[in-house]
């Protein structure tokens, strides 16, 4: 497959080249993820252990295409390395993926904890070993079948083919943009809130991708918010004494505000980065 060398090419061959490897990253992605409900029982308990372990086993295949796929255009249509695109080593990712899912843990426990006292609080309304049994199916279906293929894509591969036409800022809200439109176009829904959260996690994951030059960060983030809100907002192990606006300012408004105000003024602490590309690195 020719290699596109964007520096002494023309800019709409650039443009173009681009927009295609761009297509090719969504559609296995979006064709996954519009498969996937068809997958489970009709009429299923969310949180029956059988629904959850079919969605891990369909997230594996998900995220293994969606890989497979983008190695095979940073490797053949780039020349490039899977760590250029965002997708750094696990054994050093990780330890920014924990420290994403805390950047949203903490304040969103500590907020649900406050609203507990004051008179909206979220109670457990199943056993404990079911309940940890839940967690840990749920966590892992979003993890494979949600955070891992969509950051790969968006804040991996999007972001690495958008740094030949847009740097910095530019890039970030450019595939935050597109990261919105194909969450409406999948939803088949253009509700304001639903776009404006869209774009908020685009702008915000793609900023911590910029910070880090990998994609684990936002993946250990995305896993553990979305984890949260599928728990409080569509699971029956949990109930929440507040209305739905409420729930979303504790899952989003106060845990994404935090973490950007932490994240700002502290940066990546040294043992979380170590590792891992410099956090000054721009990919692309």
């Amino acid at each position: 497959m020719e290699q596109i060398h964007e520096s002494s090419a023309p800019r709409p061959r650039v443009l173009a080249s681009a927009a295609w490897r761009i297509t090719l990253a969504l559609l296995p992605l979006g064709a996954g993820l519009a498969a996937l409900p068809a997958l489970l029982p009709e009429g299923r308990d969310l949180s029956d252990p059988t629904t959850l372990t079919l969605r891990i086993a369909a997230g594996f295949s998900l995220s293994a295409l969606t890989i497979t796929v983008i190695l095979c255009l940073v490797r053949g249509a780039d020349g490039r390395r899977l760590r250029d695109a965002g997708l750094t080593s696990p054994r050093t990712g990780w330890r920014l993926a924990v420290w994403g899912a805390l950047l949203w843990t903490v304040p969103a426990a500590a907020t649900f904890g406050v609203l507990g006292l004051l008179g909206a609080p979220l109670t457990v309304t199943v056993p404990g070993p079911d309940l940890v049994r839940t967690v840990l199916l749920l966590l892992l279906a979003v993890l494979v079948a949600e955070a891992v293929p969509e950051e790969a894509v968006f804040r991996g591969y999007v972001m690495h083919a958008l740094g030949t036409v847009a740097r910095g800022w530019w890039g970030i809200i450019a595939q935050a943009l597109l990261f919105t439109l194909f969450g409406a176009v999948l939803r088949q829904s253009w509700n304001p809130v639903d776009l404006s959260l869209f774009l908020v996690m685009g702008i915000g994951f793609g900023w911590l991708r910029l910070l880090t030059g990998s994609i684990w960060m936002s993946v250990g983030f995305h896993a553990a918010f979305q984890t949260g809100a599928q728990l409080v907002l569509t699971h029956e192990v949990l109930s929440f004494d507040g209305g739905t606006g409420t729930a979303m300012l504790a899952l989003g408004m106060i845990p994404f505000t935090v973490a950007a105000a932490v994240t700002s003024a502290l940066g990546i602490p040294r043992a979380v980065h170590a590792g891992s590309r410099a956090p000054h690195e721009q990919t692309g």
